[in-house]
């Protein structure tokens, strides 16, 4: 890779809030959209011919695995915002074993399709801050008192996955609470995600009442705003991952600005925030992303080489998800 294609998809968070606003009022080509965000005519041509272009993005923590994507859907931005909303990206990833969408205040029952093995159950119950599982003080005391019983386990776990999701849903990033790690040492993933969404610059310039609402959730809004909540359990790495997932899409036109923030996973990763322009031309959909996950397994000595390898990894697994995506809309 090029140092000005690193540069340029360095960038494509910045150039998705432009490219927003000249699709959004003419009737652009795909080529001309991939033009103004200055990409190559060979990675033009690559985008074009259905293929993912992706690159590093800067990162904003040494915990930061940060990279950008851009290619071409066939189907209008409205269809694939709608499909996005309605969990479709969700079902689309393979790791994915069960879900369920999050409304209102929540409750218990939302989780009712959540379920543990008895080895998963001893895991949660026996979890330790120098392990694994990304926990507080009082989760982790939680999930040790609950006793051998499988069906305890889970019950604390379901309680431990609403009270996050209804402390986000009141206080949004001031309602994470940090995960405990040994030594006394905590690590604080809202810090993670306000950085985030202060470094994504086209936010600032061409959509700042969307970064706001990214910062100042859930006070800050949005004209015409849509928000969506999942979890899911997935497994990672061979390993079962809880997940907290925030949707939010907010039209331009007819452009869409997407943003998915699992703000909290339960292993594998602290989380994470994708920021997407979904860009109207007549060949259907330019859709640009910039993508900061967020774990500890890669901070300290031989880091760089880790976030390096990690970011491929991710970068990966993020095409395969909308791929298989793109595959169930005809694209």
């Amino acid at each position: 890779m090029t140092m000005n294609r690193r540069r340029v998809l360095a960038l494509l968070a910045g150039s998705a809030g432009l490219a927003m606003r000249s699709a959004a009022s003419a009737s652009l080509s795909a080529e001309q959209v991939l033009t103004d965000m200055h990409l190559s005519a060979a990675d033009r041509q690559r985008v074009l011919g259905g293929e993912f272009i992706t690159a590093d993005v800067p990162r904003v923590s040494d915990r930061d695995l940060s990279f950008a994507i851009a290619f071409l859907v066939k189907s209008s931005p409205a269809v694939l915002g709608d499909r996005v909303m309605s969990g479709d990206l969700v079902t689309a990833d393979a790791q994915v074993q069960a879900y369920a969408e999050l409304k209102g205040v929540g409750s218990l029952a939302d989780f009712s399709r959540l379920e543990i093995t008895s080895d998963e159950a001893r895991a949660l119950s026996t979890a330790r801050p120098e392990g694994i599982f990304n926990l507080s003080v009082g989760e982790f005391a939680a999930l040790s008192g609950a006793g051998g019983s499988a069906q305890a386990v889970l019950q604390e776990l379901r309680t431990l996955l609403l009270r996050r999701y209804q402390a986000y849903r009141t206080a949004g990033l001031s309602g994470i609470a940090p995960y405990q790690r040994g030594g006394g040492r905590v690590t604080d993933h809202a810090t993670d995600l306000r950085e985030a969404s202060e470094a994504t610059p086209g936010l600032k310039t061409y959509l700042p009442a969307l970064q706001t609402v990214l910062l100042g959730y859930p006070t800050a809004t949005v004209a015409q705003m849509r928000e969506t909540f999942f979890w899911d359990k997935s497994l990672i790495d061979g390993k079962a991952t809880y997940v907290l997932t925030h949707l939010i899409a907010v039209p331009d036109g007819a452009a869409y600005a997407l943003v998915k923030r699992p703000f909290y996973a339960s292993t594998s990763y602290n989380g994470e925030q994708t920021v997407a322009g979904f860009l109207p031309v007549p060949e259907g959909t330019v859709v640009v992303l910039a993508t900061h996950a967020f774990t500890d397994q890669v901070a300290g000595v031989g880091g760089s080489m880790k976030r390096k390898m990690g970011s491929s990894v991710m970068a990966r697994k993020m095409r395969e998800i909308f791929e298989a995506g793109r595959k169930r809309v005809g694209s």
